[in-house]
C-alpha cells in the first residue's frame, strides 16, 4: 500500500531539488492541476510543459508546516521561499490539495495566502 503522506514529501523534495523525474513520477497522466494565474493544467503533456517552461520559480524551497490525509485526498500547508526567473525574492504560503488514485495524483490545487507564483 503506498504511503501517501511519504508521496506528497517526496515530490516537494523532488520539486525544490529540480528533479523532473521523479516529481513527475508522483502524477497520473490524466493529472488535472488547477493554479492561480494559469488555466487549469490538464494532462501529463501541460504538466511536464508547466514544470519544464512556464513555472516562473527558478529556485527555492518549501517548508511544509501540516499534511492531513484521509485517503483518497491529502491536504498539505506550508509556505515557500525562493527567487524566480526574474531575479526577484518569493515567499507565500500555500495549501496544496490532492486527490489520488492508485499511488498516483490525478488532482491537485493549489491555493496561495500571499504572492502567486
Amino acid at each position: 500500500m503506498v504511503n501517501l503522506e511519504e508521496l506528497v514529501k517526496k515530490y516537494y523534495a523532488a520539486v525544490d531539488a529540480g528533479d523532473l523525474e521523479t516529481l513527475f513520477s508522483v502524477f497520473a497522466d490524466d493529472i488535472v492541476y488547477k493554479r492561480p494565474g494559469y488555466e487549469p493544467l490538464v494532462g501529463m503533456e501541460k504538466f511536464q510543459e508547466f514544470y519544464k517552461s512556464n513555472r516562473v520559480i527558478k529556485e527555492g524551497h518549501h517548508t511544509l508546516s501540516n499534511i492531513v490525509v484521509k485517503d483518497p485526498y491529502v491536504i498539505v500547508e506550508g509556505e515557500f521561499n525562493g527567487i524566480l526567473k526574474d531575479g526577484k525574492k518569493s515567499h507565500t504560503t500555500f495549501v496544496d490539495v490532492y486527490t489520488f488514485s492508485k499511488g498516483k495524483a490525478t488532482k491537485r490545487h493549489t491555493y496561495f495566502d500571499g504572492q502567486n507564483v
